[in-house]
């Protein structure tokens, strides 16, 4: 799935692996646990922290999560991963004004993101920005003609 850094021995990169088995079984403390041990090994390493924070968000420990996706992003901000994975997290607080910021940049990044479309149409909506739903629906409606999510925000 990620392709280990160079350098990287072979035990590494297996309890990489079985950490990714562990949380696909969502065996989520178990998981966090070898990717802290990865961390530890390589302190950077963007996948590990990412399934850290994205481990974190499926126990619910959305602080914790917060955290994680934050760090991936300080050594990346262009991961498109961790922007949308931390706009969720803010999306499931009602953060909507934070979650909104974050997906702007995530479709400035890459504007073929119809899930994020959708995602910033909701929380213009949850704002009350219904001037501004409509300004934005009215742009991708024509390049997602057939979207119902984004049909159903604008008016």
């Amino acid at each position: 799935m990620y392709n280990l850094m160079k350098n990287t021995n072979k035990d590494l990169e297996n309890n990489f692996y079985e950490a990714e088995k562990l949380r696909d079984s969502r065996n989520f403390n178990q998981a966090i646990k070898l990717f802290l041990d990865i961390l530890e090994k390589k302190p950077n390493f963007l996948p590990a922290l990412n399934n850290i924070a994205n481990c974190y968000f499926q126990l619910n420990n959305l602080d914790l999560a917060e955290k994680y996706y934050l760090k991936c992003l300080k050594l990346d901000s262009n991961n498109l991963v961790s922007l949308n994975n931390l706009s969720l997290l803010y999306l499931k607080i009602s953060k909507f004004k934070e979650s909104l910021k974050i997906l702007k940049v995530s479709l400035n990044k890459n504007s073929n993101q119809q899930h994020v479309v959708e995602k910033i149409a909701y929380c213009l909506t949850e704002l009350g920005l219904f001037d501004e739903v409509d300004k934005f629906c009215e742009k991708f409606i024509k390049i997602y003609p057939k979207n119902k999510k984004i049909l159903s925000y604008y008016r």
